[in-house]
């Protein structure tokens, strides 16, 4: 028997925390608290309250639950086309994710069951949503559809949180985000093929800046049409122009105009301060995507 014991190398806790993070897709969440803000405000909420912040916190523990979720469902093609991720490179175990799971999960229910049973229910779907893509997304031709259908839950359980009701405006603002993440979904599941279906994903992507036309023709709400519609052409160039394409880029950009989108809805029912934090939230994001990758 050797005198010396085995030594199991540690990894340093700045690349565990890096790794939590990166799993979580952290630079992603202020667009979930800006839907959270759409659907409230939807619902008539113009102002945050204590109930939204609680639906807001509880969208972010689910939505940080489904990404450590989804790597754990692509741990083995992750081996083989992304080992530098966090769990095919041992930075965290997959045991930790799958506890992480588990526990972002149910407090995530907890804090909506506080809010109240509607708000319970409609989250209990949204997980039902969140593990049968992350579950069946990669060979799943309608898994678009499952990723849109979570991100419009949002805008729901916020609407049935704070009003026990969804107003017409409501669906109609969730249905124009499910569009616009139908378009996104779209084009980044091209990101390993040769390339798009056409141009039908710009289409879906351009519908809220249609909506928000018909809605507010006051031309001073204009300004944030042009950065919304600006935006999006701009994340596109990356996707339709032949010379450095570059898919990556432009689903990370157009993820961070989820936030832009929310504020759109915002503007159309008069939340000012709903307006200035989903532009926050579009900085902040862009701003995370320097350091942890959104996608």
């Amino acid at each position: 028997m050797s005198s010396k014991s085995a030594v199991v190398p540690r990894t340093p806790w700045a690349e565990r925390a890096r790794g939590y993070l990166a799993l979580a897709r952290i630079s992603n969440s202020p667009t979930v608290v800006s839907n959270t803000l759409a659907g409230a405000a939807l619902a008539g909420v113009l102002r945050p309250d204590g109930q939204v912040v609680a639906v807001a916190v509880a969208m972010i523990l689910f939505y940080t639950a489904g990404m450590y979720l989804n790597d754990l469902c692509d741990y083995t093609i992750d081996r083989l086309r992304q080992p530098q991720r966090p769990l095919p490179s041992g930075v965290v175990s997959r045991t930790e994710a799958a506890i992480a799971v588990v526990a972002l999960f149910g407090i995530g229910s907890a804090l909506l069951w506080s809010v109240g049973p509607a708000a319970i229910r409609s989250g209990l779907v949204l997980i039902a949503v969140i593990v049968v893509y992350d579950v069946w997304h990669k060979t799943n031709p309608l898994s678009p559809l499952l990723m849109a259908a979570a991100r419009a839950l949002v805008y729901i359980t916020a609407g049935l949180a704070v009003a026990g009701a969804l107003p017409n405006q409501l669906l109609l603002w969730a249905g124009l985000l499910f569009a616009y993440v139908v378009g996104l979904t779209a084009i980044a599941k091209t990101e390993a093929g040769s390339g798009l279906a056409g141009y039908w994903p710009a289409v879906l992507l351009a519908l809220p800046a249609v909506a928000f036309v018909a809605e507010t023709p006051d031309p001073a709400s204009w300004l944030l049409l042009a950065l919304f519609v600006g935006w999006s052409a701009y994340a596109a160039l990356f996707v339709y122009r032949t010379d450095r394409r570059s898919i990556g880029r432009a689903v990370g950009y157009l993820i961070a105009g989820i936030a832009l989108l929310d504020a759109l809805a915002l503007a159309v029912v008069g939340s000012v301060i709903g307006v200035a934090l989903a532009i926050v939230a579009w900085g902040t994001t862009l701003f995370l995507q320097r350091y942890i990758k959104g996608t």
